[in-house]
């Protein structure tokens, strides 16, 4: 019950993070339920889907289907399917009917690849965790299974780690951090999960260093880093500050890019951010630097990594817990999700500004998703935080 939600919606799935992981890259991934998991990825949390919509099916799953435990109906609609379609690659993915009764999807993606030859993923996703820890999955297992070591690295060139429209929606968003590094003299090699191909992911390791841009990119990133001695920066592009602070990183090498040094003249504002942890974690920085704000903390109902996060930081546990910390009233301001406003206490005065994040509101707010990048992200706050 720890999740359980009354004002709020539910929150994109890992399922549908798995999906919009893979999105792009020619695979075909099947979702196993009886329709309404896969409805709610493709109608509420993947925006690509009304223009460009990819090969992502229901497998169909019916009672007496999961009260028999009849794993080969899937395999052979899988491999039929993958018969007439000849994806790049094949994923089968989980959803909470599945999870009750245990299907083992690792053994059921080895089956079907043995079948077809088409390389095969399993994912056991269970529709009761977030779109983040699906996300990361995916990353993990294409990089183990796709990537591919190389020895000489290309002189000023990056990867994008973490790109996914649940977070960045699908406005300029990522292209207006491609052109901030190529304005810099530096080539985008990969970006995961938006604007590359499954080739692209394959030489991953070809870039030099890697820039991770939402939490769900950070395992791949601590993986690449053991596996293939490649560094990573943690950071967005948020302000012009945003911009220097990043490019500064990548010309030195620096890890840490959203560590400002205190401004001496602070106004006493107190602000939080709700949202993911490092678009959270790199607006905190932005209004440190350009707004002089005293006390910017984080919040998140995601994954909150604890090297990146400060003392002040909050773990969002449930809408209850957010709800109590709200009504403790002692911020001057909230940024966030637009449902998120009607979380503060009556009593409160503290301005909300509206940050709509598609994992949270899904279409009530997508096509309002502003552009962070850059000078962009003044439109949002300059009329609010000055």
């Amino acid at each position: 019950m720890r999740k359980l939600c009354i004002k709020l919606p539910p929150m994109a799935p890992d399922y549908s993070g798995v999906c919009s992981a893979l999105y792009e890259l020619g695979g075909m991934s099947v979702i196993h339920d009886a329709s309404g998991c896969t409805g709610n990825y493709t109608g509420f949390d993947e925006p690509r889907w009304y223009d460009n919509q990819k090969l992502v099916f229901c497998s169909g799953l019916r009672e007496l289907d999961a009260v028999l435990g009849d794993d080969q109906k899937l395999i052979n609609k899988v491999i039929m399917a993958a018969e007439d379609l000849k994806p790049e690659f094949i994923t089968v993915l989980g959803s909470p009917v599945p999870m009750i009764i245990g299907s083992d999807f690792t053994g059921i993606a080895t089956e079907i690849e043995n079948m077809t030859n088409i390389p095969s993923l399993g994912f056991d996703t269970t529709g009761l965790n977030y779109y983040d820890i699906g996300v990361s999955k995916a990353y993990l297992q294409l990089a183990k299974r796709f990537v591919k070591p190389c020895d000489t690295k290309e002189e000023k060139t990056v990867n994008i780690l973490g790109a996914t429209p649940l977070d960045y929606s699908i406005n300029e968003n990522i292209t207006d951090l491609m052109a901030l590094l190529e304005r810099n003299g530096y080539k985008v090699n990969a970006c995961w999960s938006m604007h590359s191909t499954l080739e692209a992911i394959k030489e991953t390791t070809k870039a030099e260093m890697n820039i991770v841009i939402s939490v769900s990119g950070l395992e791949l990133a601590r993986y690449l880093e053991k596996h293939y001695q490649m560094p990573y920066i943690a950071a967005v592009p948020v302000g012009k500050s945003g911009e220097t602070r990043l490019v500064e990183a990548l010309k030195a090498g620096q890890e840490q890019v959203d560590e400002v040094t205190e401004a001496t003249t602070e106004t006493q504002k107190r602000v939080l951010i709700i949202g993911e942890q490092i678009l959270s974690n790199s607006l905190r920085a932005y209004l440190k630097d350009e707004y002089q704000m005293s006390q910017v903390d984080v919040a998140t109902l995601f994954e909150l990594d604890k090297k990146l996060a400060r003392k002040e930081d909050i773990d969002i546990e449930s809408e209850l817990h957010l709800i109590k910390v709200l009504k403790e009233d002692r911020y001057d301001i909230v940024i966030g999700d637009p449902l998120f406003k009607q979380l503060l206490p009556s009593y409160s005065k503290a301005e909300f500004v509206e940050l709509p994040h598609v994992a949270v509101s899904s279409r009530l707010y997508w096509d309002n998703s502003p552009r962070v990048m850059g000078e962009y992200i003044d439109e949002v706050m300059k009329n609010s935080v000055l």
